[in-house]
């Protein structure tokens, strides 16, 4: 009997998880195309917008703690609860660092990733999808692609367009990881 080596075992453990975590994604792309459609054609009732990060984060996660019976939390508001609870999400840093990037890319496949900014009032969440990295000459470096509806501006809402179309300056912007 062939004995398989460590690397071969842990590929071996780790290949279901991988492949359910890609499912899940393909799974859902027609909802979440589709969300961020509909939050791009938004008029004065942006509430798809305001309830997209949560309502997806549930569906492709099963983490339902930003959305109540009434409302999903708005993105300062998520931010702050990420911030509170470090038993349930890590910071990876901020996004002007390539390996923070590579490793937000790394674990999208698998985790729940969200790039956050929190400017006093005004908040923006994205979700970060797994994929190649895009190279960004406004950022000078390789930006993993990303999921993110945009409540100010519902048509400059994003599905699998690099971090760089929703953020402009990455030191601004703080990556979390669900633990």
């Amino acid at each position: 009997m062939k004995s398989l080596s460590v690397l071969g075992f842990a590929t071996l453990l780790l290949m279901p998880a991988l492949a359910s975590a890609e499912d899940v994604w393909t799974k859902n792309d027609g909802y979440l195309k589709s969300a961020i459609n509909d939050c791009s054609a938004a008029d004065a009732d942006r509430s798809v917008c305001r309830n997209f990060t949560g309502e997806a984060l549930n569906r492709l996660f099963g983490i339902d703690e930003f959305c109540v019976p009434s409302r999903c939390m708005k993105a300062v508001e998520i931010e702050w609860k990420i911030r509170k609870h470090p038993d349930k999400w890590g910071s990876l840093g901020t996004a002007n660092d390539q390996a923070v990037l590579d490793k937000a890319r790394e674990l999208a496949g698998t985790r729940a990733v969200l790039a956050v900014l929190n400017e006093g009032d005004r908040g923006q969440v994205a979700i970060v999808m797994p994929g190649a990295a895009v190279p960004s000459a406004t950022w000078g470096l390789k930006v993993p692609i990303c999921v993110g509806a945009r409540v100010d501006r519902p048509e400059a809402s994003v599905y699998a367009k690099s971090l760089t179309w929703l953020f402009a300056n990455p030191a601004k912007v703080t990556i979390y990881v669900r633990l």
